[in-house]
């Protein structure tokens, strides 16, 4: 295969997942892992990469899945969730709870172009990072298991946060009447949408973990993609910046998270980066650390 041929096939098959998280999305379905990887294995198998595909991609996908098992047990570890601590810390640097601040001046009832771009933006916080990782391990093998095992450690840092601090987002503080009324805008923009389909996927043994809101995975993935994608060609990381800014006003739009989940996803992606592209120097700081204290 030339190599002309064989970039036009890996512009095919990331095309091709794209279309494929499109029609799940319009169908109200999550592109979750084991998903994505099923859908991932046809663009692999036209690149001639099959088993090569199975190798690199099984591990880190079976251990996304345990920290999704984890993420549903994190609620049954913990106690009452935390309400008070996010509202206190946005009031303090915006006078006000900024979901609610800008529900009022932009969501009139109706459904707008910009409530259906910030349902989209929300919703692909997971794809687009599975995406990205699918090129990277087309033209990056390196970056590609450094981009996976940052979002492992990610994930399992947010899972001990979540069962330390259950938080709870601030549609669920709005029902429990400590916010004003905050508009399901989501519910509103997928109502007209077609009827849900089932795909097979062993998420349908997981539950949903309703007070994981500290950090937020929807500020922190893309952080993290932005990361890596401008540490590999910066200039595609500045172009996917607007998207970061995007999800991240999204959520809070949306009434999803507060400032605060958002800045509290943003040092824990940042830290994940530190700690998955710098380890030898850390351990190496750290190890001088230990002889000189010794």
């Amino acid at each position: 295969m030339s190599n002309a041929s064989y970039k036009i096939i890996c512009i095919v098959s990331v095309a091709y997942l794209l279309l494929v998280s499109l029609f799940m999305l319009w169908h109200r379905m999550w592109f979750s892992p084991d998903q994505f990887f099923a859908a991932a294995m046809v663009g692999a198998l036209f690149l001639g990469r099959f088993r090569e595909f199975i190798r690199d991609w099984i591990s880190p996908i079976v251990v996304l899945l345990g920290y999704e098992y984890l993420h549903d047990l994190a609620p049954k570890l913990t106690g009452s969730a935390h309400f008070f601590s996010m509202i206190k810390f946005d009031k303090f640097l915006f006078g006000s709870v900024p979901t609610v601040t800008l529900q009022h001046w932009l969501f009139t009832g109706t459904v707008r172009w910009y409530d259906y771009l910030t349902t989209f933006l929300y919703v692909s916080h997971f794809i687009i990072p599975m995406v990205l990782g699918f090129i990277f391990w087309l033209f990056a093998k390196d970056s590609f298991k450094l981009y996976f095992l940052g979002l492992l450690i990610l994930s399992y840092m947010a899972f001990i946060t979540y069962a330390l601090f259950p938080a709870a987002p601030p549609w669920m503080a709005a029902q429990k009447g400590i916010l004003p009324p905050i508009a399901d805008i989501m519910g509103r923009v997928f109502s007209p949408f077609p009827q849900s389909i089932q795909l097979p996927t062993v998420y349908r043994f997981f539950g949903a973990n309703l007070v994981a809101a500290v950090p937020s995975l929807h500020a922190a993935y893309p952080w993290l993609t932005f990361l890596f994608v401008f540490r590999k060609v910066r200039f595609w990381g500045l172009a996917l910046l607007p998207y970061v800014f995007g999800v991240w006003f999204s959520v809070i739009y949306l009434g999803q998270h507060y400032v605060f989940d958002i800045v509290v996803g943003w040092l824990y992606a940042t830290a994940a980066y530190l700690l998955t592209t710098h380890y030898q120097i850390l351990w190496q700081f750290l190890r001088k650390g230990v002889k000189e204290n010794g």
